[in-house]
């Protein structure tokens, strides 16, 4: 169970997040440590994908895990090779419930005053230059600066 304080500040978070997407669907919104947020993205090339934030147990003091669980484009570089899961050059983090992790934030630099929002943001502009790293063939570090 959230502490009151996290309860109160999910509740912010919720509001924010349903205020500025349209699909945003939680799992488990009651269960700490094991709460997930999913918020569904067309990128401007028209492909659809799902990011997924997941909530650690001391949120809002840690930095989240975020994931794309579902895309309608292959989780694959241009060439066709797999999408590295560690990766600087791609900002990917490893994987989740063998989803890639994409890079959002540096744990270390993380802030408790950051939100859910900011967090969803830095995804969609990771799928853009994931969609420019399919026109292009330049790794995703060419598009974003590392956090």
């Amino acid at each position: 169970m959230w502490s009151g304080s996290q309860q109160r500040r999910l509740a912010l978070e919720k509001q924010i997040l349903e205020k500025n997407f349209r699909s945003v669907r939680w799992h488990e919104p009651t269960r700490r440590g094991a709460t997930k947020v999913d918020v569904n993205f067309n990128t401007n090339a028209g492909n659809r994908y799902t990011l997924r934030l997941y909530v650690p147990a001391d949120w809002p003091n840690s930095c989240p895990q975020l994931a794309v669980v579902s895309s309608s484009k292959a989780m694959r570089k241009r060439n066709g090779d797999a999408l590295p899961t560690g990766s600087g050059a791609f900002h990917t983090l490893g994987t989740i419930d063998g989803c890639h992790c994409i890079c959002h934030f540096e744990p270390s630099s993380w802030d408790a005053n950051n939100t859910m929002y900011l967090v969803f943001l830095k995804g969609r502009l990771w799928l853009e230059a994931f969609e420019n790293h399919h026109k292009t063939g330049y790794d995703i570090d060419h598009y974003l600066k590392h956090m």
